[in-house]
């Protein structure tokens, strides 16, 4: 599963995966430094602004910094309008001299139009990985076990049904805004094809939360109410506070099962060998 990890630019590891908002991308500075980046995703910004940028300002980034990804517009839970300008703004790309790849997000309010959502865009021929939001209103089996149990719940449908299993297309995780998310679907034996089916994910909780995650023999949790604002890109830490954010990135890493030797894609190099040898962190990959 890749991790994309969303970072103050200050802050930015320029060999890992970059997660670049558009709405974010504001100068030329901040433009080049996610254009450095080996492996990024370009993001509407839907979550943040209700309704995601498009058209010419999006189709600029995507000429600036080529990105692996784009997420297509959407609209926060509406699944037709998402569709309309996904295809509009997919069909005006065309020949623009963007060569990365599209992911298109499913915004339905029910399992049915969930299901018929992943099933149109899988043979629309347009994307190769689908997005799945974090406040997705498709409840299930989940809903009250978690903070995250509907899009537990959809993704348990999802991958079940004759649709995915006929088309399997990779899903993306937009916001895992709780690590212990993550945590359950590596570690749970019964959420394995689930897990299977996730092929990255994005996130700023470990550099937005001020405070270290608590790391427990059964899991690994923020430790407090998630009551902290935003993500604050422009940020410049202090050393302390850099250690929090070190130790929490290390955290969603562990969370994820991501392998020690690619710690340092996220993590300075001597960060990455001190706490990838830390038994609170190894004995969860055992």
């Amino acid at each position: 599963m890749e991790l994309y990890l969303g970072a103050p630019f200050e802050h930015l590891n320029r060999t890992g995966n970059g997660y670049a908002l558009a709405h974010e991308m504001d100068n030329n500075k901040i433009i080049e430094t996610y254009r450095a980046m080996k492996n990024l995703i370009l993001d509407n910004g839907a979550d943040e602004l209700g309704i995601g940028q498009k058209g010419s300002r999006l189709a600029y980034l995507a000429g600036r910094l080529q990105p692996n990804f784009i997420i297509l517009p959407d609209v926060l839970q509406k699944e037709k309008k998402t569709r309309d300008a996904s295809v509009e703004f997919y069909e005006s790309m065309i020949g623009s001299g963007y060569h990365g790849k599209y992911m298109a997000v499913i915004q339905a309010k029910n399992l049915k139009s969930g299901i018929e959502s992943y099933d149109f865009w899988v043979k629309s021929g347009i994307v190769d990985r689908i997005g799945i939001t974090y406040d997705t209103k498709i409840k299930g089996v989940y809903s009250k076990g978690w903070k995250w149990g509907n899009r537990l719940s959809f993704l348990n449908e999802l991958v079940k049904s004759k649709q995915y299993k006929k088309n399997p297309m990779g899903l993306h995780l937009l916001g895992t805004l709780e690590v212990q998310e993550l945590y359950v679907l590596t570690h749970h034996k019964e959420f394995e094809e689930i897990y299977s089916a996730i092929e990255s994910h994005d996130t700023t909780s470990p550099w937005a939360c001020p405070t270290p995650f608590v790391i427990r023999r059964d899991g690994i949790e923020f430790g407090r109410q998630k009551d902290w604002t935003p993500q604050d890109f422009d940020a410049k830490y202090e050393e302390t506070r850099l250690n929090v954010a070190y130790w929490n990135v290390a955290a969603y890493l562990t969370a994820c099962k991501v392998p020690f030797v690619e710690w340092r894609k996220y993590l300075p190099l001597d960060v990455a060998d001190k706490y990838s040898r830390m038994e609170e962190f190894t004995r969860h990959y055992e």
